[in-house]
């Protein structure tokens, strides 16, 4: 997050810019006088100067939202890698063909760290290129590609850019694990941007500042921590599923209001970008073994990046991305969360509607456990806020806990408080599932099951206390010590 020093140092740089063009450096109109692309003494080759800030996130002072601010990122979650050249920045026509790629671009963090937020960009193009520019262009910056860009020339437009980054030989490989709370210039997240700007007019002898360019992270970012009034503590968190390699471009992006509109139900992008040649399900770089957030100790926060995932066209809870939760409980169980609007959803979506894991999102899951059931809190943020409320799930009593058989699937709903048991619809009583031979405990209470030869159940047995229940939990003498 940006200090007050940082925002007086930005608003300080702007100042000294400005005072520049006093002297000649700065932005033209279009219409200025305009010597062209020589020098007009010989045919020399003139250069022109352009430069442009990129932004790691949004701009708090040009933007307006319905609500809240969009989040700037931290530490090196927006770092780029200017020391190691990871760097790539092109200029393309308004028609997406690519005009040239920049020669030796100059980025210089706009903060007193280095994995500052917002970074001045500044490059050198000749007067022929000045000239294929025209008034508007588009300028592509990719960034963090661990060294691993396309021949953008041989590509030819955006389009098929995506095309080829889309394919093993681009795709940045998370498989043998992905970043957490604790980021290094060693994780550094791939990033993309590209923004058109207008009625520009490059002169030899003036530099032009075009404004703001967005780059949008290859990576999503989910995090989990425990309300301050739960009833026991987190002991593990961990994604059921997710994709182990990214595609660090998103796909149909060719122009800045494709991903930045303004709008938090509309931003960044709508849709996962997912390697080529992949099926409905399983993808090929998907893997069902649970994937751990790690704690952060100072927080006490579980987190964990991972690149996007399709949840949205999955049919069964087995085969979407969900979040196991266990807690320090007597009767240990995993609990699920979905991704999914579980009320107040934004246009165009409905309650219950299970939403992606899409790029440059932040996912926040705050959970409050109670005695059997815990509730959620969520926050889809685009790193930037859809505040979502739910209950552990739609239209379900709180006094409901959800159980689930290994794979996570919904088995049936458990009443803490009269002891029946619900089908999947909610409202059906149905009598205890796991009475039947091959249980060997009750998983609503944690009760031994105690049967016969025959495996008919006889009686329940409570492990902690010694005292023994009959089928409806009536208290009853121990049948096999009176």
């Amino acid at each position: 997050m940006f200090n007050k020093y940082t925002a007086s140092s930005i608003r300080t740089l702007l100042a000294l810019l400005l005072s520049a063009a006093a002297f000649g450096f700065a932005a033209c109109s279009e219409g200025s006088d305009d010597p062209g692309g020589t020098d007009g003494t010989g045919g020399v080759t003139v250069e022109h100067k352009i430069g442009l800030y990129l932004q790691t996130g949004s701009d708090l002072a040009s933007r307006t939202t319905p609500s809240g601010d969009y989040d700037r990122g931290a530490g090196y979650e927006n770092y780029i890698d200017i020391a190691g050249g990871d760097l790539l920045v092109a200029l393309y026509g308004t028609d997406d063909r690519w005009i040239a790629t920049v020669g030796n671009p100059v980025v210089t963090p706009v903060s007193e760290t280095l994995s500052s937020k917002t970074y001045l960009l500044e490059f050198k193009v000749s007067g022929d290129i000045r000239d294929a520019l025209g008034s508007s262009f588009k300028v592509l910056v990719l960034a963090n590609w661990h060294h691993r860009y396309p021949d953008l020339a041989e590509a030819g437009s955006l389009q098929a850019l995506f095309d080829i980054v889309s394919t093993a030989d681009y795709w940045i490989d998370y498989s043998a694990g992905l970043p957490s709370w604790d980021l290094t210039a060693a994780d550094k997240i791939a990033m993309f941007g590209i923004s058109q700007y207008d009625n520009v007019s490059l002169r030899p002898d003036m530099a032009a500042y075009l404004g703001n360019l967005h780059l949008l992270r290859a990576l999503a970012k989910i995090e989990v921590w425990d309300n301050s009034d739960s009833a026991d503590e987190i002991e593990s968190v961990a994604l059921t599923r997710h994709i182990t390699r990214a595609v660090p471009m998103p796909k149909g992006v060719t122009h800045q209001n494709h991903y930045v509109k303004n709008d938090y139900q509309k931003d960044y992008v709508l849709y996962p970008s997912l390697p080529a040649g992949s099926g409905l399900y399983p993808y090929p770089n998907e893997s069902s073994e649970p994937l751990p957030l790690v704690k952060n100790p100072a927080d006490g926060h579980y987190t964990v990046y991972v690149p996007e995932f399709p949840n949205s066209q999955r049919e069964t809870d087995a085969t979407r991305a969900r979040l196991r939760i266990r807690y320090k409980e007597y009767n240990a169980r995993d609990y699920f969360i979905d991704f999914k609007y579980y009320n107040d959803p934004p246009e165009g979506a409905a309650a219950g509607d299970y939403f992606d894991l899409l790029r440059n999102y932040w996912y926040q899951f705050e959970v409050r456990k109670l005695a059997e059931h815990i509730n959620v809190e969520v926050q889809v943020v685009p790193y930037s806020h859809v505040p979502l409320k739910p209950g552990f799930g739609i239209g379900i009593p709180k006094e409901l806990v959800p159980v689930y058989d290994d794979n996570g699937n919904l088995i049936c709903y458990f009443n803490s408080e009269n002891g029946n048991y619900y089908d999947t619809d909610a409202t059906t009583v149905i009598k205890n599932p796991f009475l039947i031979e091959g249980n060997p405990k009750d998983p609503a209470t944690g009760w031994d099951i105690v049967r016969d030869d025959n495996g008919t159940f006889r009686y329940f047995r409570d492990p902690a206390t010694g005292k023994c229940y009959d089928a409806d939990r009536n208290e009853i003498p121990d049948p096999d010590n009176n």
